[in-house]
């Protein structure tokens, strides 16, 4: 049904929200959807995706992105945990759970390809991370003045 799942023969472990912001990277979403589905159907998730989109011309602001997908995803239903995930990340490894922490916020693309998987520098929280939503609210979300790419992550980070 679109960008929702519910397993029908067991009871989800999670019900997990995954909030994709998006702008001109249509092939990068197709490849991401076409993996992701059937990516989190295995782990047995209870699950909704949101492609959260800015059109227009003006400066990428990814931040704000997330933050409308989250608000967004929040009026939808009671999400036990939050994916915030760049569009161009595809997991590799089923054993990459897309469940939350309880604890503690979640650095989810610990190794990329395009850094010869490791991370360009070891505080890099960006690319895709995973929040409860009581975390996602005492951090207060995303700064929403960072525009263009970069600094929001490290922002997020710190706090």
């Amino acid at each position: 049904e679109g960008g929702r799942y519910q397993p029908p023969t067991c009871e989800s472990r999670s019900r997990t929200a995954v909030i994709i912001p998006h702008r001109n990277r249509e092939t990068h979403l197709g490849h991401l959807l076409y993996y992701l589905h059937p990516f989190l159907q295995r782990q047995q998730l209870h699950y909704g995706i949101y492609v959260v989109h800015q059109a227009g011309n003006s400066t990428f602001n990814r931040a704000k992105l997330l933050n409308v997908g989250v608000k967004e995803a929040l009026k939808d239903e009671e999400w036990d945990c939050l994916f915030l995930h760049d569009v161009d990340l595809i997991p590799e490894n089923d054993h990459n759970l897309y469940t939350c922490d309880p604890w503690n916020p979640k650095h989810v693309s610990i190794a990329m390809n395009k850094f010869g998987y490791s991370l360009p520098y070891p505080q890099y929280f960006g690319g895709v991370s995973a929040l409860t939503p009581d975390q996602y609210m005492k951090i207060n979300g995303f700064p929403n003045e960072y525009w263009g790419w970069g600094g929001e992550d490290d922002d997020i980070a710190t706090r």
